[in-house]
């Protein structure tokens, strides 16, 4: 009861923002709907599982394909809250050990994935590969998301993260949003520009490396509507100039002073190359840093470090 009360706090006034997001009318007419019916994998292990109380949903911002959302709450009265953005190369079903680590840490935790990728809804024309019309549509949606959906306020502030590709959105949202109720940014392994392979077409037999990879292709066998891979030329090119703008932020000193801060997660894996690059793209962010990062399995304690470095200042 407490749990289910929690997240009703947590959801409360979403349908109105839902309904009132997009000025197309009925809801039916419109194209791009997100699928909230992903089936549990036979034989996937129960840290993958959906947390309990979890519920999807989806969130129109004005005329883009409805994105998909997941939210769960802890049994507890959550301290903060955190809005998990879906790298593109995964269906959001890959972080829900992560939201499970999370809300053992008293977090009520969200996650995203922009449209044209995941379970999202599909642009007009778009076909089998993951697309997007501008770069600028993931900002917004996260954006009008947060508005309208999560609602922080300053007794339960907002973290953000993203991871991959969505990384370049969770760090371009750093000096967009000013609000008090959001207390930090982080991107883990972001994408640091140069050239993006096109991929393959999702096949059941080649999984994408990597941890997250064979957890992707376990979801993906059960649930075809989740197998978009295959990265469009539109798609990269608007990736790679999401991070050529970002890498080219000049932000006044007086930004540093004050907002949100901001932390780069590069693993310990990286190339030094890497590492340079994630430190120029940190230098041109306000209260930015660059930590070595765990593994993805070990990713909720960084983020649970980082929260709790900032959450004295908020209480």
């Amino acid at each position: 009861m407490i749990r289910a009360a929690i997240l009703t706090s947590l959801l409360a006034g979403a349908a109105l923002a839902i309904s009132g997001c997009s000025k197309l009318g009925d809801r039916d007419m419109q194209p791009g709907h997100a699928f909230l019916d992903s089936r549990i994998p036979a034989g996937l292990s129960p840290q993958y599982y959906p947390p309990e109380g979890f519920v999807w949903g989806a969130y129109r911002s004005g005329n883009l394909p409805e994105a998909r959302y997941g939210v769960a709450a802890p049994p507890v009265n959550p301290k903060a809250q955190v809005l998990i953005l879906a790298d593109a190369d995964y269906p959001a079903e890959v972080y829900f050990e992560l939201m499970r680590q999370l809300m053992d840490q008293g977090y009520g935790v969200w996650l995203l994935e922009a449209p044209g990728q995941g379970g999202s809804g599909r642009y007009l024309l778009q076909g089998q590969s993951l697309f997007i019309r501008s770069y600028h549509d993931a900002q917004i949606t996260a954006r009008g998301f947060i508005t309208d959906i999560v609602k922080p306020t300053k007794d339960k502030p907002l973290f953000v993260i993203g991871t991959g590709y969505s990384a370049l959105t969770a760090l371009s949202l750093s000096p967009l949003l000013k609000e008090d109720s959001l207390k930090g940014f982080i991107g883990y392994a972001p994408y640091l520009g140069g050239p993006i392979s096109a991929g393959d077409d999702w096949h059941r037999d080649t999984s994408q490396p990597g941890y997250w990879g064979g957890i992707a292709q376990s979801w993906q066998m059960s649930n075809p509507d989740l197998r978009l891979r295959r990265k469009s030329d539109g798609w990269q090119k608007q990736v790679q100039k999401a991070y050529a703008d970002l890498n080219g932020l000049h932000l006044p000193v007086v930004s540093l002073k004050n907002g949100a801060e901001v932390l780069v997660l590069q693993p310990k894996t990286g190339t030094t190359g890497e590492a340079n690059a994630a430190s120029a793209l940190c230098a041109r962010l306000p209260r930015c840093a660059v930590r070595p990062g765990s593994a993805p399995d070990a990713l909720g304690a960084d983020v649970t470090a980082f929260i709790q470095s900032q959450l004295p200042a908020v209480h």
